[in-house]
């Protein structure tokens, strides 16, 4: 290969790749020339007359070496490696990709019990477990009255039926707070009691369901499954039972699902039924 051919394809760098793969591909198919085998072919070549020419003395190793060459024949050398090793920033490129999460691995994190744990709301029957940092005399376990209270020292009475244990816990340390230097209360539910919600009738998964504050009758059917292809999706109704006296509260899935009366979804209590006809 001559040198000016060297030189043009040294100039064309946007196209190294191809240049390297033809280069590959004529030394595979050039022939060899009339005095010499190819360079496949190390065995020497028979005359006419079926004598073996003399073999050339080889050369010593005491002659100085060839000048180095940005091509280096058939094996690719230094010249083919400059067209095949990726620049490191394409390379730093390639790995950040395969770092990157694919969309299934993107989906948002689990819902976590602690997290959980924070929507609860206390319920007549419950039983709470209260202690106070550096205070423990004051640590009690108390069960939740009927009608929603419970009596701690120092702080007597506390309506707590319907909080969040943070609401209770900070309730506590601010009552706490005029007795106590740096009040530290933590609450926990020891044993839960009657805190569930009903879903009945045409859902794929009806049945008793935790109550978390703040969850309103959407929600409740989202937790049973969503509603059958058969039901009658505008006849919902919800029940709700206070002391001795029982409430009716009317539900259309159509209107609050085209975001009308969204009144409708009020938001559910401790031992609430939805019934879907």
């Amino acid at each position: 290969m001559r040198a000016h051919e060297v030189w043009q394809i040294r100039s064309c760098q946007s196209l190294k790749a191809v240049v390297c793969a033809a280069l590959v591909a004529t030394l595979m198919v050039m022939p060899a020339a009339a005095d010499q085998p190819p360079w496949w072919n190390d065995s020497p070549r028979q005359s006419p007359s079926g004598e073996r020419p003399e073999v050339p003395p080889a050369a010593s190793t005491d002659a100085a070496p060839p000048e180095s060459s940005s091509f280096s024949g058939a094996g690719g050398g230094p010249f083919l490696e400059e067209f095949l090793i990726l620049p490191k920033a394409q390379v730093e490129t390639l790995e950040e990709r395969a770092r990157q999460p694919t969309v299934t691995e993107a989906a948002g994190p689990p819902v976590s019990i602690d997290a959980l744990a924070e929507r609860y709301a206390v319920q007549a029957g419950d039983l709470l477990q209260i202690s106070v940092w550096r205070e423990p005399e004051l640590t009690r376990e108390l069960r939740v009255s009927p009608d929603g209270w419970i009596t701690f020292p120092l702080v007597g009475e506390l309506s707590v039926a319907g909080q969040t244990l943070e609401e209770i816990r900070s309730e506590l340390e601010t009552r706490l707070g005029r007795f106590v230097n740096q009040a530290v209360v933590d609450v926990s539910v020891k044993e839960p009691d009657g805190n569930r919600i009903f879903v009945l009738g045409k859902v794929n998964r009806p049945g008793a369901f935790p109550f978390s504050k703040s969850i309103d009758v959407m929600q409740a059917l989202s937790l049973a499954g969503g509603t059958s292809k058969f039901a009658a999706i505008d006849d919902i109704r919800i029940l709700r039972r206070s002391g001795a006296q029982q409430q009716t509260f009317d539900f259309s899935y159509s209107d609050v699902e085209r975001g009308r009366r969204l009144d409708q979804n009020i938001v559910l209590e401790s031992g609430d039924v939805v019934v879907v006809p």
